[in-house]
């Protein structure tokens, strides 16, 4: 009895999974026909090349992006000697979704933050900078493309 009891139990829990792949290709409801990104050169590269693996030719949401990039590095601590030890990197996107046939407008303003630590040795500081860079990017992407999903589902 406790066998057929534990069988219908797996056979329940098994069965009611709604997994569903998030980046199928019925998921991309949307066609990126143009995306503008001002801001850090280097960062924007990264930020289209990323969002435009999304696009899809088929959607029925034909969409211009554009996106505004402000990235800022303050300084976040300092010791007793008046030496930086530690940095706050921050990326504000300021995202415009314009939907080409209906002409309606998404507007959305995306912040991230990072710390990251001043090393002795000056290229550990700048692997630091550049790894808390990538993890904001991918923030912010991600932000982003969920948003787009909400939006053209």
């Amino acid at each position: 009895m406790k066998i057929i009891y534990l069988f219908l139990v797996i056979i329940i829990l098994t069965s009611s999974c709604a997994y569903k792949k998030m980046n199928s290709a019925d998921k991309k409801k949307f066609h990126i026909q143009n995306i503008e990104i001002t801001g850090d050169k280097r960062t924007s590269f990264i930020i289209k090349k990323k969002i435009n693996r999304f696009s899809n030719n088929e959607g029925k949401n034909k969409i211009n992006i554009f996106i505004e990039l402000e990235k800022e590095r303050k300084i976040q601590e300092k010791d007793i000697r008046n030496k930086v030890t530690k940095y706050k990197l921050s990326i504000n996107a300021n995202l415009k979704v314009s939907d080409i046939e209906s002409k309606k407008e998404l507007n959305r303003t995306f912040n991230s933050n990072q710390t990251y630590i001043v090393e002795s040795n000056y290229s550990n500081t700048v692997n630091n900078l550049k790894e808390a860079n990538n993890l904001l990017i991918e923030t912010i992407v991600n932000e982003i493309l969920d948003q787009l999903r909400i939006y053209y589902n």
